[in-house]
């Protein structure tokens, strides 16, 4: 088994592509962060030297020494020394991990991109890595490095201990401990930085011939294409980085992911996530199964505290289903519902197609089309529990009740009702409840008002088509994040003083493409 020090390497590099910006947006609207989202994903210089067979690769495109200072500059005279020090101290111990004091060794003279890739290392503790730093104009890098490896990095008495000659490549080597080095080489206004000299010098000269097969650079080009660009880009195998961290728990199915690209920006109160999954499957089910966009419901302002959208959910929870990312989506639902997952919503799911409305504001109801729904089925499975429907005349509405009566074997057996479903209809839809104050107080007109209008056929031509959107608010984000290691990792390191956001958005989109074998991910975390 690997050595703890590469998982939490590579925790800290994960962490730093995704939540590095909350830092920059969560207290204040820090307009100066430059945007990068018009176009599409284009990684930064430095990754050139990145070879093609890494498992994780970070990019990012604002100087790491800045990063204190933009957020220092936009809060109270009392709050800024107290965030300086929290995000100088995030950013000094990942440059900690691979050995470097940032503000000794670095912060002089590294400039506004740079690139950090891991490698798979049987043999070795602690797996390989590259990092590519951009150096700022007028700098004298051989100087520097000097005060990096406390000598002179050219001997005039033919004294080269730390150099590792090449016929391409002048490869210098610091010894960290007594079982590992780091190794430096500069190219072109780039400083490559590794724990293996074989891969820098490998990077260095095979830049131009450092390609990959053709049909898997003409994926990788069709998926990034599709990603907007972002002030952090993150490319990575999940199936790969999962084993290479020993994780035997799957988060969200993820390890079912052949590739994932990312991109993080900032946008007012908004840190804004984009990512494309590829999946590496022959049997592909067609978009033609999506019927129609989801609906849109209401203005945001007016958004019920939770609600999920979902397209034809009877396809990613029917027990045959073969989706492709059938896994991640049902899993995202059933996180996203948390404590309120229950059997009735898991049934209705099951035997729902079309749009499909959770909607949580103190109880949770379920809102589908009548023309959607596979009413019948649920009857007959609720009918398999032994429980018996009733109508109930309540508040001017018609409610039909599905009930069975049990016992609790207390010191005093007593007789227990159990109401497992409240369903309510009209001519086109079905409400759907375990609580009558939540169905008798819904008012379903301002929800399904679009519903006719989305059946007809859409003449817009879309590159994407969203089959799951979720909105959250304060209650379940915080329970959703307090399961995500990174996130609990990063408030143990802040010493559990990071703010819950207001609320999240997550979607899901599909290419409308016969067969796709990607998706798009978006997810929108938003403060006060």
């Amino acid at each position: 088994m690997k050595s703890l020090q590469s998982y939490f390497l590579i925790s800290a590099i994960v962490i730093l592509s995704i939540l590095t910006g909350i830092f920059i947006w969560r207290n204040k609207h820090l307009t100066q962060i430059p945007k990068f989202n018009e176009e599409s994903f284009n990684a930064p210089v430095s990754s050139k030297y990145i070879p093609k067979n890494t498992d994780l690769v970070f990019h990012w495109k604002l100087n790491p020494g800045l990063i204190p200072k933009y957020i220092e500059n936009y809060q109270d005279k009392v709050s800024k020394h107290a965030i300086n020090k929290k995000v100088s101290f995030i950013r000094d111990s990942s440059f900690q991990l691979i050995g470097f004091n940032f503000a000794k060794d670095i912060s002089k003279w590294v400039g506004d991109y740079g690139s950090f890739a891991v490698f798979d290392s049987n043999k070795k503790t602690i797996n390989d890595w590259l990092m590519v730093l951009a150096i700022k104009e007028d700098v004298n890098i051989k100087q520097e490095l000097e005060s990096i490896l406390e000598s002179k990095v050219v001997d005039e008495s033919t004294n080269q201990s730390n150099k590792i000659s090449t016929s391409k490549t002048e490869i210098i080597s610091k010894q960290i401990n007594l079982n590992n080095s780091i190794y430096f080489a500069n190219d072109e206004d780039n400083l490559l930085i590794s724990s293996n000299p074989n891969i820098i010098q490998s990077s260095i000269e095979k830049l131009d011939s450092n390609i990959i097969n053709t049909k898997k650079m003409y994926k990788n080009i069709q998926l990034k294409d599709n990603l907007k660009d972002g002030l952090l880009l993150l490319e990575m195998s999940p199936k790969k980085i999962l084993n290479l961290i020993g994780q035997e728990e799957d988060l969200l199915n993820i390890n079912n992911v052949d590739n994932l690209l990312s991109s993080v920006n900032v946008d007012k109160n908004k840190l804004n996530i984009e990512g494309i999954l590829a999946y590496n499957v022959q049997t592909k089910m067609p978009v033609k199964d999506i019927n129609y966009n989801l609906i849109d419901i209401k203005k945001e302002s007016e958004l019920p505290e939770d609600f999920i959208l979902v397209d034809n959910p009877k396809q990613y929870f029917q027990k045959d289903s073969f989706h492709p990312y059938q896994k991640l989506i049902a899993s995202l639902i059933k996180e996203s519902t948390t404590s309120d997952y229950s059997k009735l919503f898991k049934i209705i799911l099951e035997n729902s197609q079309g749009n499909l409305i959770w909607i949580n504001d103190k109880d949770w109801l379920v809102l589908t089309r009548k023309s959607d729904t596979s009413k019948a089925e649920i009857n007959d499975i609720l009918k398999k529990e032994n429980f018996l429907n009733s109508s109930l005349d309540f508040r001017s509405r018609k409610l039909e009740i599905w009930s069975k009566i049990s016992t609790n074997e207390n010191k005093k057996y007593e007789l227990k009702e159990n109401i497992e479903a409240i369903v309510e209809e009209d001519d086109k839809t079905y409400i759907w409840s375990q609580n009558l104050s939540s169905i008798s107080n819904f008012d379903n007109t301002a929800y399904l008002q679009n519903y006719s209008d989305n059946e007809k056929k859409i003449e817009e031509v879309n590159d994407f088509n969203d089959v799951l959107r979720i909105h959250l608010g304060e209650k379940k984000t915080k329970a959703i994040l307090n399961s995500f290691y990174p996130y609990i990792l990063l408030k143990t390191m802040l010493g559990n003083t990071l703010t819950t956001p207001q609320n999240i958005d997550i979607s899901i989109a599909v290419p409308t493409i016969n067969y796709p074998d990607f998706i798009k991910v978006k997810i929108n975390l938003k403060t006060s």
